[in-house]
């Protein structure tokens, strides 16, 4: 059986890296006694797929992983025994069985972000917001593979607004995440200090959640407006 399940990192683990992340659950599996399914070949690898890596320094409380196991258990007891093999600094959320065939890697769009910066009192935040909103095109040096490539981050950012308090700000922020179109919160902090001619340095990120992206409001039952789905939106499942 497949579960696809919501876990979030804390302060405690925010510096270790993906890799580590990955090694940490395989052993808090063992330590759970759920037995997770292996591929095939020379060198079999456990089934667990996470929807997206998280960069140094970030906490989170909208991180998901697939993952096939052999056997059946329930998602009560699949959170239950998780989150008592689990450090302190990770946390099992939520837990659903998956049957459906979507790539969790593959249906990511979106990921939003509370990002903490540092600025000088005398700034506007709003400015920030509505110089980044109204600009047609934000341009940002992003790394490739194959070097350093201009891109313009404008069209990936979806949503945005942000609160000060003093020298401090905190901008609430989605952006285009996946393997296709994914802003950094580094790179969005850097588009927002050129488009509006503020010095901001960042202080704390957190990803709040990923998306998969829109799907139409019923017409009389929502706003009418476009509304965000999850990984674990039934359709997703």
């Amino acid at each position: 059986m497949e579960i696809r399940f919501r876990f979030g990192r804390g302060e405690e683990l925010k510096f270790i890296s993906h890799l580590d992340i990955l090694r940490l659950f395989e052993r808090a599996f063992k330590r759970a006694g759920i037995q997770v399914a292996h591929s095939e070949g020379f060198n079999p690898r456990p089934r667990i797929v996470f929807a997206q890596p998280m960069p140094l320094g970030l906490t989170s409380e909208g991180e998901f992983a697939d993952v096939e196991i052999t056997g059946h258990i329930d998602t009560a007891g699949f959170m239950q025994r998780m989150n008592s093999s689990l450090p302190a600094g990770i946390k099992v959320i939520e837990a659903r069985v998956k049957t459906g065939r979507s790539n969790l890697m593959g249906i990511i769009r979106a990921a939003h972000y509370r990002i903490s910066v540092k600025m000088p009192d005398m700034h506007d935040i709003g400015y920030a917001v509505s110089s980044t909103l109204d600009s047609s095109g934000i341009y940002v040096i992003k790394k490739t593979k194959s070097g350093g490539k201009e891109v313009n981050i404008r069209p990936f950012i979806y949503e945005l607004s942000a609160e000060k308090d003093g020298d401090t700000a905190v901008f609430s922020v989605i952006l285009g995440a996946g393997q296709e179109n994914n802003v950094r919160p580094e790179l969005f902090i850097e588009g927002v200090s050129k488009a509006s001619n503020t010095p901001f340095s960042i202080l704390a990120m957190h990803r709040v959640m990923l998306y998969c992206g829109k799907k139409k409001a019923a017409p009389g039952l929502l706003p009418a407006r476009n509304i965000w789905i999850t990984p674990m939106d039934d359709s997703l499942l």
